[in-house]
């Protein structure tokens, strides 16, 4: 089964590093848009804020050496909470069908 993770991104570390031109930022030729490369890898343990995952810039294999990791953000599992089963009280407070006001 496939997990769901919820995080964030700094936007403004990117768009800094993006006008810094660091290597993890190309431009397509196809559509000429701006992509961003990055590394995403789970933590051996949860940060003070629960996040499992760190978000780094991806430098270009020519830079790896020569450039600074920059971390732009984390994530998280998200916890789906099981729905709280309906009981008689529920039902008895709904309203008949005849009283609905359509």
């Amino acid at each position: 089964m496939s997990k769901l993770f919820s995080g964030s991104i700094c936007i403004t570390d990117l768009l800094e590093n993006a006008k810094k031109m660091h290597s993890a930022f190309s431009k397509s030729q196809t559509n000429n848009k701006i992509y961003c490369n990055i590394l995403i890898w789970e933590n051996d343990e949860p940060d003070k804020y629960q996040n499992t995952h760190s978000i780094q810039l991806n430098s270009s294999k020519d830079k790896k050496d020569t450039e600074e990791k920059i971390y732009i953000g984390n994530a998280k599992p998200i916890e789906r909470k099981e729905p709280k089963p309906v009981t008689s009280n529920d039902v008895n407070d709904l309203p008949e069908p005849n009283d609905l006001p359509f």
